[in-house]
C-alpha cells in the first residue's frame, strides 16, 4: 500500500514503480550514510556526483516513461539500476567494498513482491556480477559464501512472491464474496450495482419472480425456501452465456441482463429455464417480465418496464411471462407464447 508520508505524485506509474524509484534513491542514501560514517579517505568526487547525477536521471526517467503499457518485467530496470549505482559507489569510494552488499537484499525483496513468478531467478545472473563488483577482491572462499548468499535471496524472493500472490487471491476473493449473493451464487444489490453500469441499448432485462415463494417458507420452512433459490439460481446460472448477468435483487426475485441485442433471447432464455425447471422438479412456477433497454431510456426505465411485464405476469395468473411495450407510443404489453407445454415450471402457452 502507497506511503501516505509520500505526495501522490511519487506513485505515478503505479505502485511498484513508486517503490522501485525508493529502492533507487535507498541505494543513494545507503551511500551517503556509508560516507558520512566511515568517512573514507580516498573519494573520487567526480565519478560520486556522477552516481548522483546518475540516480536523477533514472528517477526522472521513471516519471516520463510509459511503465502501464509495459509488461511487468519492464520493473527489472529498478533494481538492475541500483546495483549498478552500487558498483559506481564501489569504484568511485575503494573503501566501501563490502560496505553495501546488503543492499542487494532489498533489490530481491522487490523482485519477489512486484516482478513476476521467478523474477529473483532472472534477477541472480545480473545481481551477481554486480555483487562481485561491489567486493574488491574475489577470493575462492568469497565464492562459496557467495553461493550460500545467493541462495538466500531467491529463498527470500520465492516467499515474498508467494505471500503477495496469496494475498491478492484473498483480496480478490474477498471483492467477489462482497458482491456474491451466498445463496444463489448470483450477484448480490452491489454486484448488480457493478454489472448496470454494463448494460448498452439492445440489451434485454428479464426479471424473474417465483411464485407464491412466501408460502413455501411459511408451509415448509426456510431451510427448503433456501434450497428452493438456490437451485434456482444455479439453473439460471446454467443457462446464461459468458457475457450475460444475473442478480438476487431481492427476495425471490432475479434480475437478469442479456448482452444480445434482440428481444428474442430473453424469450429463449425463459423457455430454456421453464424447461430445466421442469426437469429438476422445483415444486414452484416463476413469472417473467422481460424488457428491451431502448435507445434514449435510463437503465432504471428499462428495469422498471421488465418489472411492470413482470406484474402483469403475476396478475394474468403467474406461471407465465409477458414482454413489456411501449406505452408512450401506444405498444401493449404482451405475453409470450409458447408451443411446447409443460406441466412445471413457466406454462405460457396462452
Amino acid at each position: 500500500m502507497p506511503s501516505r508520508a509520500l505526495p501522490g505524485w511519487w506513485w505515478r506509474g503505479g505502485e511498484a514503480v513508486g517503490y522501485g524509484r525508493m529502492l533507487g534513491l535507498g541505494s543513494l542514501l545507503a551511500t551517503a550514510l556509508a560516507l558520512a560514517v566511515l568517512h573514507p579517505t580516498a573519494v573520487q568526487w567526480p565519478q560520486l556526483a556522477a552516481v548522483g547525477a546518475f540516480h536523477l536521471v533514472a528517477v526522472w526517467l521513471s516519471f516520463a516513461l510509459p511503465w502501464q503499457r509495459w509488461s511487468p518485467w519492464a520493473l527489472l530496470a529498478f533494481p538492475v539500476v541500483s546495483m549498478a549505482a552500487l558498483v559506481m559507489v564501489t569504484d568511485a569510494v575503494p573503501e566501501l567494498a563490502g560496505v553495501l552488499v546488503g543492499f542487494f537484499v532489498l533489490c530481491f525483496a522487490y523482485a519477489g513482491l512486484f516482478l513476476p513468478a521467478r523474477g529473483g531467478w532472472v534477477l541472480l545472473p545480473l545481481a551477481l556480477p554486480a555483487y562481485f563488483g561491489t567486493l574488491g577482491a574475489v577470493t575462492s572462499p568469497l565464492v562459496l559464501r557467495t553461493a550460500f548468499v545467493a541462495l538466500a535471496w531467491l529463498v527470500l524472493s520465492e516467499l515474498l512472491h508467494r505471500l503477495q500472490s496469496r494475498q491478492r487471491e484473498l483480496v480478490e476473493q474477498l471483492r467477489a464474496d462482497n458482491l456474491v449473493d451466498p445463496l444463489t451464487g448470483l450477484a448480490n444489490r452491489r454486484g448488480q450495482a457493478r454489472f448496470l453500469t454494463e448494460a448498452e441499448p439492445g440489451d434485454v432485462f428479464v426479471v424473474l419472480d417465483l411464485d407464491h415463494f412466501k408460502l413455501v417458507n411459511d408451509e415448509q420452512g426456510h431451510a427448503v425456501g433456501d434450497v428452493v433459490l438456490a437451485t434456482f439460481g444455479r439453473l439460471l446460472q446454467q443457462q446464461l452465456r459468458t457475457r450475460d448477468r444475473a442478480s438476487r435483487s431481492g427476495g425471490e426475485e432475479m434480475l437478469v441482463l442479456l448482452r444480445c441485442g434482440d428481444g428474442r433471447c430473453g424469450e429463449e432464455l425463459v423457455r430454456r429455464l421453464r424447461a430445466a425447471a421442469a426437469q429438476a422438479d422445483l415444486g414452484v412456477t416463476f413469472s417473467a417480465g422481460l424488457a428491451v433497454y431502448r435507445a434514449g431510456q435510463t437503465v432504471e426505465q428499462a428495469i422498471a418496464d421488465a418489472d411492470r411485464a413482470t406484474y402483469c405476469a403475476k396478475h394474468a395468473g403467474r406461471d407465465q411471462a409477458w414482454i413489456a411495450g411501449d406505452p408512450r407510443n401506444g405498444v401493449p404489453d404482451v405475453r409470450v407464447r409458447y408451443h411446447d407445454p409443460v406441466t412445471t415450471g413457466l406454462a405460457v402457452t396462452g
